[in-house]
């Protein structure tokens, strides 16, 4: 039996995705404009073995976030149901802006490492896992749907 969709979570969401997607795909695409024209190198030569081990705290950091989205993603939807249907929205609109800021650290994480020395080719990737992170980890309507109904 198909329910009826909620227009307060529907509006919602038209809100908080749109929101996100200017955080986590509009500003990296930007970002991915400004490397190397307007973000330039700490200038001198960085040593190597700092930049490297900061790249590898950079790719862990970025595991976490996803990890922690995954986590909170399940905590919430399993407890979604039990909110009451005029605040489903709000907590809706909370958790896909959090979950959109955890996704932009990579980008941030991206500058961070091309500032200090470390390769464009690995900066860039930084920048666009963000925008991938976002369409792989934050729930699409039909999710919260199906949080809010127990399905």
């Amino acid at each position: 039996m198909s329910r009826p969709p909620d227009p307060a979570l529907a509006r919602g969401f038209r809100f908080a995705y749109p929101a996100g997607l200017v955080i986590c795909v509009a500003w990296p695409l930007a970002l991915q404009l400004l490397l190397g024209a307007a973000i330039h190198r700490i200038p001198g030569p960085a040593p190597s073995g700092v930049v490297l081990q900061l790249g590898y705290t950079f790719t862990g950091l970025s595991f976490a976030c996803a990890f922690f989205i995954t986590w909170r993603w399940g905590k919430v939807r399993a407890g979604f149901r039990r909110i009451p249907a005029q605040r489903q929205s709000l907590v809706m609109v909370r958790e896909i802006i959090l979950y959109s800021a955890l996704c932009e650290l990579s980008a941030l994480f991206g500058v961070l490492y091309y500032g200090m020395g470390g390769l464009e080719r690995f900066a860039r990737g930084f920048i666009a896992l963000a925008s991938i992170m976002f369409f792989v980890f934050v729930p699409r309507l039909a999710s919260w749907r199906e949080a809010a109904h127990g399905e």
